[in-house]
C-alpha cells in the first residue's frame, strides 16, 4: 500500500491566474504548473523566489474592486 501523500492536480481556468515574477516569494496557496490545463497548490514552505522552480509557479488574480458609485 502506498502512504505517499499527493496533491491532486485540478483544472482552473488561466484566466483566473497569474505567473509569478522571476523575484516574487512563493506562498502557500500558490499554484504549480502539473500537466498542460492542470494546477497543484503549493503547501510547501514559503518564501522561496520563483525563479528557483523548474515549474512555472501561478497566483490567482485579485479580483478588481467595485466601482465607487458617482453621486449626481
Amino acid at each position: 500500500m502506498n502512504n505517499a501523500i499527493t496533491t491532486p492536480a485540478f483544472s482552473i481556468a488561466a484566466g483566473q491566474l497569474r505567473p509569478l515574477k522571476w523575484d516574487e516569494r512563493v506562498n502557500q496557496g500558490d499554484f504549480v504548473a502539473a500537466e498542460p490545463g492542470q494546477f497543484e497548490v503549493w503547501e510547501g514552505p514559503a518564501g522561496f523566489r520563483a525563479d528557483t522552480f523548474v515549474k512555472q509557479v501561478y497566483r490567482r488574480l485579485k479580483k478588481p474592486a467595485a466601482e465607487a458609485k458617482k453621486a449626481f
